[in-house]
């Protein structure tokens, strides 16, 4: 397996951002006039991916990538994709937008990968949209980033702001009348705002307080401050890992007992990359969770704890890892259905193809043509709560956006 590699340089956002869009020497189709696909030879297949392996999501990022390693080393050793064995690239972000847009740069142009799959940053990712839709190659289940109806982008679970409308239908079902947002100053924070903010007006919620905190800052006691000012009955987290954590200590420390409750990303349910570090003062809290939990019966989560057993056991319990390895064992499922034609154009088609499909792990996949949200392939989320040692479900059934439960 080729070792991961980590860039030299970080440019800023825009400038990364209007080079691609200026940028014209890739063609949006992979193949040469021989028929030469990009990543992929007689032999083997590349992809590749970002994620944050420093900073601030640290944890979640190298969950991502054990259950990436997980899946492409069983498929490997079960023979590859169509004869071929698969090689992956893994770049280092450190949780920020400038250096993800210039990994996925990277990864296209210089380490010429076919795919990239399952990077994470949802407040990162959008920054390399106008580049893919410039370059065509398919980026494959991110980690909710907005979804922008773009041919090569393809997206699995459901989204921040889905998860928010989610909660908030949750936290109705349990009689909360006010609730409070802490949220960080991008794409993450933003879009859990919006879905608060958008249910709570359709269940008849007030949101009494909405606060900011910077992306990579451990500042979080004033945020919780301004927001215990408001009495909410609940704080929902629009947050990263390490600051869930520091939020939630931070209420401890005030003898103060909201609901808390967060999504996938910013409460990391269904493993205690969050909870843990939070200690005692994470009991009790809410999660929304889009795959499956680590402890899950299902046949394909047992598959996932064996193959993660034998790449890096210590992310066995992680659904960082469940996540990252459902992704990778379903983007290969499209690539085989490719046959011998195995140009993006080719990708697109299939994935589209994909109807009601039984992954184990997410909702039924089901992906269309990418205007109206065609390639957002799962909706609904279910609910855990943390009991002080493990996550437990609370619901049974994936819970759709704008159906309140209790």
């Amino acid at each position: 397996m080729r070792p991961r590699r980590f860039p030299l340089t970080a440019l800023p956002v825009l400038l990364t951002a209007l080079a691609v869009a200026g940028c014209s020497s890739q063609a949006a189709a992979p193949s040469d006039a021989g028929g030469t696909v990009q990543g992929v030879t007689d032999d083997t297949i590349t992809i590749g991916t970002t994620l944050p392996l420093s900073g601030g999501a640290a944890t979640s990022g190298k969950g991502f990538e054990a259950g990436l390693n997980a899946a492409v080393k069983e498929i490997n050793d079960k023979g590859g994709v169509l004869g071929r064995q698969v090689k992956l690239v893994v770049l280092d972000d450190g949780f920020e937008a400038a250096r993800s847009v210039a990994n996925i740069r990277r990864l296209g142009d210089q380490e010429k990968v076919y795919a990239v799959v399952s990077p994470a940053g949802s407040a990162n990712i959008p920054g390399s949209y106008p580049y893919l839709a410039q370059k065509g190659m398919p980026l494959f289940a991110p980690v909710l980033p907005p979804d922008p109806e773009q041919d090569s982008v393809f997206l699995l679970g459901t989204s921040q702001r889905d998860q928010a409308r989610v909660i908030v239908d949750f936290l109705a079902g349990k009689d909360v009348k006010k609730v409070a947002v802490i949220g960080q100053d991008n794409e993450l924070g933003h879009a859990i705002r919006d879905g608060v903010k958008e249910e709570a007006a359709a269940v008849g919620v007030e949101v009494v307080a909405n606060e900011t905190t910077e992306p990579n800052s451990t500042e979080v006691s004033s945020a919780v401050l301004k927001v215990r000012e408001a009495k909410p009955d609940a704080i929902v987290l629009g947050t990263d890992n390490t600051q869930s954590a520091l939020i939630m200590k931070a209420v401890g420390e005030l003898g103060w007992k909201p609901t808390i409750m967060g999504t996938s990303s910013t409460v990391t349910t269904g493993s205690a990359g969050t909870v843990g570090p939070a200690g005692p003062a994470a009991k009790g809290i809410y999660g929304t969770f889009i795959s499956e939990l680590p402890t899950s019966d299902a046949p394909e989560a047992a598959a996932w704890r064996t193959a993660q057993q034998a790449v890096a056991p210590d992310q066995a319990g992680s659904a960082y890892a469940l996540q990252a390895y459902a992704n990778t064992k379903i983007f290969f499922e499209i690539v085989n259905r490719m046959g011998d034609d195995l140009s993006w154009a080719s990708f697109q088609k299939t994935a589209e193809s994909l109807k009601e499909h039984a992954s184990g792990i997410y909702p039924p996949i089901t992906f269309g043509p990418a205007a109206g949200g065609g390639h957002v392939g799962t909706t609904g989320a279910k609910v855990a709560e943390w009991d002080g040692s493990a996550w437990k479900l609370v619901s049974e059934d994936w819970l759709e956006p704008g159906k309140s439960a209790s």
